[in-house]
């Protein structure tokens, strides 16, 4: 018999199969529904189970047609020697559409004393675990969502179940390629000998902006420690919200680079994410920050040309702290000269604002505050200029960035990480927001099992 006819005849063997798996289920539901009226949600709940079932049933047949009719009787071990066939071992596996079952040859190696079944490594699948499918899906929900949320989740959308353990297995797994990932980029960039900068993209943005900012998460044996965030980012002028027949300047095409590391480290991984996205070739970088010295030190280093802008709202707290420490104000007062300084502010009179500060210094710590932080910053803080051009004058990208990406997920009552569970969360969250999780998850390597028989 030729391999063709062998194909030939499983081929159609397959398909009477399925056709008959898919003309029971046809039958069964049909003879259902005429039993009774049936609401539209009591048909799809009735269907999901079955169409689950049966797909796994294809799935099943689908990999199995894989396995070869008549196996060598020895393949290529790893250890370079040969390995013997022993017989058809079954591998089951949980998958989007239930778990399946495949018989597969099965190899020893009688040197080394490892056994594997190579249609294994054709499909990808490791016996005994769960599909790249399936993993993708659950890394998703755990980047998403609490894991015991996810499970819900899960089993709502899929019907699977499966345990809270598993999802955070699926998510670390894809959340500690990133780490690699990154790591090698900033070596790369920072090679003293040979440094290679990212692949720069297709398009160079006229305008690239760049904001950083710090939220506090709870680690095991650490305490609370500072998870560093930076957004990369264009702009789009649109209509106010807030002040009609003005334009306001909104965040559009942003990624994110997130790290536990100190502000040197943070600082290196997050230049490569800005690379990547042009900014060393964009003809204006602007950096906006809350006046912390770790982002103006990133700044001097790394973009010592980029305009330095102190974020509008941090800028105006400073203002309201020192009204509140006025003495002998009262509440209209205070409001009153709040609001006169913020005029001054918005209109780009730092020195004013400063004098006035200046003027009241002996009456509240806030107030001394307040002097030293408009004097140390007022050379970003010209917003009437800022506005002037067009630029953002805002960092709510990135302190958006904080809450959605760390504090939604990291940061829930009650929640204390490992120090790598933690990062890997938030690296696959800032992944994922970047619009980078395809690629990430492709590079996942196949998970792989090994069966070791002990010499007889």
């Amino acid at each position: 018999m030729t391999q063709g006819s062998v194909y030939g005849a499983e081929e159609e063997r397959f398909v009477a199969e399925m056709v008959g798996q898919m003309s029971e289920v046809a039958r069964q539901v049909y003879r259902w529904v005429r039993e009774q009226e049936r609401t539209l949600e009591a048909i799809e709940a009735e269907i999901r189970p079955l169409l689950q079932e049966l797909g796994g049933y294809v799935v099943a047949g689908l990999c199995q047609g894989q396995a070869p009719t008549y196996p060598p009787d020895t393949v290529a071990c790893r250890c370079g020697q040969r390995a013997a066939y022993q017989r058809r071992r079954p591998a089951q596996m949980l998958t989007l559409l239930g778990s399946v079952r495949v018989e597969r040859p099965y190899y020893l190696c009688a040197t080394c004393h490892h056994g594997y079944a190579p249609l294994d490594g054709v499909l990808q699948m490791c016996a005994g675990s769960i599909s790249a499918g399936l993993e993708e899906v659950l890394a998703l929900l755990g980047t998403l969502v609490p894991y015991d949320q996810a499970v819900t989740v899960l089993e709502k959308l899929t019907l699977l179940r499966v345990s809270p353990t598993i999802v955070k297995a699926a998510t670390d797994r894809v959340g500690q390629l990133v780490a690699p990932q990154d790591d090698a980029a900033i070596t790369a960039a920072w090679d003293t000998d040979n440094p290679q900068a990212p692949a720069l993209p297709a398009e160079i943005p006229e305008r690239l902006y760049l904001s950083m900012d710090g939220t506090m998460v709870h680690l095991h044996e650490e305490g609370w420690k500072e998870m560093k965030t930076g957004a990369v980012y264009t702009t789009t002028a649109c209509p106010s919200r807030v002040r009609p027949g003005t334009r306001e300047v909104r965040a559009k095409n942003l990624s994110f680079y997130v790290d536990l590391a100190d502000a040197e480290r943070f600082g290196q991984g997050f230049w490569v994410e800005a690379a990547r996205r042009g900014a060393t070739m964009a003809k204006d970088v602007v950096i906006i920050g809350d006046g912390a010295h770790w982002i103006w030190s990133f700044a001097a280093e790394h973009f010592p040309r980029a305009r330095q802008i102190v974020d509008w709202y941090h800028a105006t707290e400073y203002i309201w702290n020192a009204a509140h420490a006025l003495r002998g104000e009262t509440t209209a007062t205070e409001t009153a000269w709040a609001e006169a300084r913020l005029t001054e502010l918005w209109n780009g009179d730092v020195e004013t604002v400063i004098a006035r500060c200046a003027d009241r210094v002996t009456e509240g710590e806030d107030i001394q505050k307040a002097v030293t932080y408009f004097t140390n910053n007022q050379e970003r803080m010209r917003y009437a200029e800022y506005r002037d051009q067009g630029l953002q004058i805002g960092s709510g990208s990135v302190e958006s960035g904080c809450k959605h990406l760390i504090g939604a997920c990291l940061k829930q009552a009650g929640m204390i990480w490992t120090r790598a569970g933690a990062q890997a969360v938030a690296k696959a969250r800032a992944r994922l927001k970047s619009g980078r999780w395809d690629a990430t998850v492709a590079a996942r390597p196949s998970l792989q099992r090994s069966y070791i028989r002990k010499a007889a």
